[in-house]
């Protein structure tokens, strides 16, 4: 056992320095199995070991310059905090916009936004530590306090992860591509599936209910439906539920988020990662997991995009 946990443990680190910059400012993560995860209900189930393919990543939060790039060229709304002096400097991250926002301009861009998995691996470069610079908190590491954002290049130089990777600590927290089904004021389910495993259910389910039909979706709802005889359970956790159940309230929470339209009687939530400038200490972790509706806006979250490589 312990010859297998070694050459795990090699295999995970060699993973990790084969990390490289990309020529569009993306750094590339390698495929292969890494530990993530905590065992808290604010982090993904672990410590466990996740196969990720690989897949490239933004070295840096998309800036306001960016952002204002795609508002021009697309017609789509500024962001909220576009003509406040304090959140809306070229250099600082963008701040005030939308998970769909987030996700339409990662589209604009050829990217798309990274799923939980790849943020936490990337940030953890590979090696299980909990800050970008190691496993110990330090004060000043990152920007944790203040009244606004930093200019992305103004970063405390500690807060780069080994492969060169800005920010996944501090500045302003992320959008991350894992949308949910929010309920009860809480935001879906631990997952415990790969996301082409969510995709593929949700695909499955919009299949089934002919694509957006209202009535499927409202028996998936009702009392005594497929959802409602799991989702109670899992969303207050008064019940531990095998695997295979877990498994199927995250897949259907999944794809309940993408088939949901406007006034269906649900609320699509999604995950954010990384501490800001208006965070605790302790979410800091690189573990830790926050949510929030996905047409909801803050002025420390932001995001930075990804693409999937062969």
């Amino acid at each position: 056992m312990r010859i297998l946990l070694a050459g795990l443990s090699a295999i995970l680190i060699a993973g990790a320095m084969l990390a490289t910059p990309d020529h569009d400012d993306m750094v590339r993560i390698e495929a292969g199995p890494v530990e993530l995860g905590a065992p808290d209900k604010n982090s993904l189930p672990g410590p466990a070991i996740y196969q990720v393919a690989g897949f490239l990543i933004d070295r840096h939060e998309v800036s306001n310059a960016q952002y204002g790039e795609f508002v021009r060229q697309s017609g789509r709304a500024p962001a909220a905090f576009s003509d406040d002096d304090e959140f809306n400097q070229p250099g600082q991250p963008v701040t005030g916009v939308t998970w769909d926002d987030a996700n339409a301009f990662c589209k604009w861009a050829g990217k798309r936004l990274p799923s939980e998995v790849e943020w936490e691996k990337a940030a953890r470069s590979g090696d299980g530590r909990i800050y970008p610079w190691g496993n110990k908190f330090k004060t000043g590491f990152a920007q944790l306090s203040g009244d606004k954002p930093m200019a992305i290049s103004a970063y405390p130089p500690e807060d780069r992860t080994p492969q060169g990777l800005v920010g996944m600590a501090g500045g302003v927290s992320e959008w991350v591509d894992d949308v949910q089904f929010a309920s009860g004021g809480v935001c879906g389910r631990t997952i415990t599936t790969q996301p082409a495993a969510a995709d593929a259910a949700a695909d499955a389910v919009v299949a089934g209910a002919g694509g957006n039909d209202r009535s499927r979706f409202k028996q998936l709802l009702a009392n005594g439906g497929e959802l409602a005889s799991f989702a109670p359970l899992c969303l207050s956790g008064r019940k531990n539920l095998s695997a295979a159940v877990t498994a199927h309230n995250n897949q259907m929470s999944m794809a309940l988020a993408k088939l949901g339209k406007p006034g269906w009687g649900m609320q699509k939530c999604a995950y954010i990662k990384g501490n800001s400038f208006n965070g605790r200490a302790a979410m800091t972790r690189l573990t830790n997991r926050m949510w929030d509706y996905a047409d909801s806006v803050a002025e420390f979250v932001g995001f930075r995009c990804a693409r999937s490589v062969n």
